[in-house]
């Protein structure tokens, strides 16, 4: 019998199901799954205290990596973080945001004055105007910078005149402000062509109009919208957050829900909301991977991975304290060394995204506040299919099971139950032979196999297994 890996859908019984219970250090792909590769920090890349927002962006050739904490806005180069500004006074809850404008860099916490990087004066973040709120949110919308929760007015949503993000005074060319009469604390705004606005219990698409009014406002969503600020990460027309409902995807026409009956169970159970400003999350455009961090901890340890072109789940270990699309940094083979220590130790090759400027990757910030991607070994596997009854009624001999993936080391393990009420009995094969079997002898009415791959396992696929069985007696 052949069994082909189906979804992870660990909100549906073990009893009968047509999918995974656990797929474990792993992401989706279009014939089963693939390995996930393991952090690889950059030493010179730690920071004192831990992260509260970061961002990358190229403009005239050159990539620029910055992160902030509670004081400081710095600059990484291959040589570790320089200061661009301090004497901010930045919170966890809010933290700090990042937003590009034309060659601009443009940074705000909700509690000082909108910060501007320019560099054509590399050496510091300077205030952008005095006309400029104070603002948790900044996104670029056509030609305007939209700033949600300004002016510490947590249903205030402002923006500058268009084409110049130093002119907020209302009324000053097309600058101007919009209180939202409901719906809750704005938690977001995503850009483009049209701005999404985000509330906690409400979605607003805001539609430039050329007139006096300049936005037209039209409601996408009611009774839901992201209770989570960090949540929220977006790339192209998705903008994927956390609801009071569970995980949500947003086109900026509809709602859609990703979680439902999938994963969505789950993870709110497993959600401390003590922790929600503890969230991250970060789009890996390149993979089509949508990371969120379950926040349980304080850091996090354990992200909940989503494809959302092939719409399908898995989770990973993975201790981080902020997510966010990044750039590689250009790095010579002696930068790389004077980073690392030792250019042996690079759990990834040299050819790796990490070191190629301008390059699209994700990166992160661990648990000790080391900036890093994943780029080292894999991480360590397990994929469980749901209990399945070969024979009903009947006891069913298990001979064999043969792993359908390249992994060299696989282990099996088989649970074996007369009823589903019963408590399983495991057992555990990492013998193989001649072939890839996997020898055995166990019997049960119900069986549920489990596949493993230990961490550094050099793997590319997985995508089920066959098993030998024969019908026995009645059970």
């Amino acid at each position: 019998m052949r069994r082909i890996f189906g979804e992870w859908r660990p909100d549906q019984p073990a009893h009968l199901n047509n999918g995974l219970v656990i797929a474990d250090g792993c992401v989706p792909i279009a014939n089963g799954y693939a390995p996930l590769p393991s952090f690889t920090p950059a030493t010179a890349g730690q920071l004192g205290s831990p992260c509260l927002g970061a961002a990358a962006y190229r403009t005239a050739d050159e990539t620029y990596i910055f992160a902030a904490d509670a004081t400081n806005i710095y600059r990484y180069s291959a040589t570790g973080f320089s200061s661009l500004i301090g004497g901010l006074t930045s919170s966890a809850a809010a933290g700090v945001r990042f937003c590009p404008y034309n060659r601009l860099m443009l940074a705000t916490n909700g509690h000082d004055g909108i910060k501007r990087f320019d560099p054509a004066s590399p050496g510091s973040f300077a205030a952008l105007d005095a006309s400029a709120p104070t603002a948790r949110f900044l996104a670029v919308v056509r030609g305007f910078v939209v700033a949600g929760y300004a002016s510490n007015d947590s249903l205030r949503l402002a923006w500058s005149d268009s084409g110049d993000p130093a002119e907020w005074e209302a009324g000053a060319g097309e600058a101007g402000f919009y209180l939202m009469p409901g719906g809750g604390d704005i938690t977001g705004v995503v850009g483009g062509e049209y701005g999404l606005v985000f509330q906690e219990n409400r979605i607003l698409r805001m539609t430039y109009t050329a007139d006096d009014a300049v936005w037209q406002f039209d409601e996408i969503a009611t009774d839901v919208g992201c209770i989570a600020p960090w949540s929220l990460a977006s790339y192209g027309r998705l903008s994927f957050f956390l609801s009071n409902k569970g995980l949500m995807a947003c086109d900026g026409v509809s709602v859609q829900a990703i979680g439902s009956e999938k994963i969505d169970r789950t993870f709110l159970a497993l959600m401390d909301r003590s922790y929600l400003e503890k969230i991250s999350a970060v789009v890996d455009p390149r993979n089509s991977l949508y990371f969120i961090a379950v926040p349980s901890a304080d850091p996090p340890n354990r992200v909940y991975i989503y494809n959302y072109a092939l719409e399908r789940w898995t989770s990973a270990p993975l201790p981080t304290r902020r997510m966010f699309p990044a750039l590689g940094e250009d790095a010579t083979l002696e930068q790389i060394d004077a980073i690392f220590g030792d250019i042996d130790q690079i759990g990834g090759s040299l050819d790796s995204a990490m070191f190629r400027g301008g390059y699209p990757l994700m990166m992160l910030f661990d648990g000790g506040n080391r900036l890093g991607a994943l780029t080292g070994p894999n991480v360590a596997a397990s994929f469980v299919d749901g209990y399945v009854e070969p024979f009903p009624g009947q006891v069913c001999r298990i001979r064999s099971v043969r792993p359908l993936t390249d992994s060299p080391d696989p282990t099996v393990a088989i649970a074996v139950e007369d009823g589903p009420a019963d408590v399983p009995t495991e057992r555990v094969f990492a013998t193989r032979s001649q072939g890839g079997f996997h020898r055995l002898r166990q019997s049960g009415n119900l069986i549920q196999i489990k596949l493993s791959m230990p961490a550094g396992s050099a793997w590319t696929y997985a995508q089920g297994y066959d098993v030998e069985i024969a019908a026995g007696g009645r059970a």
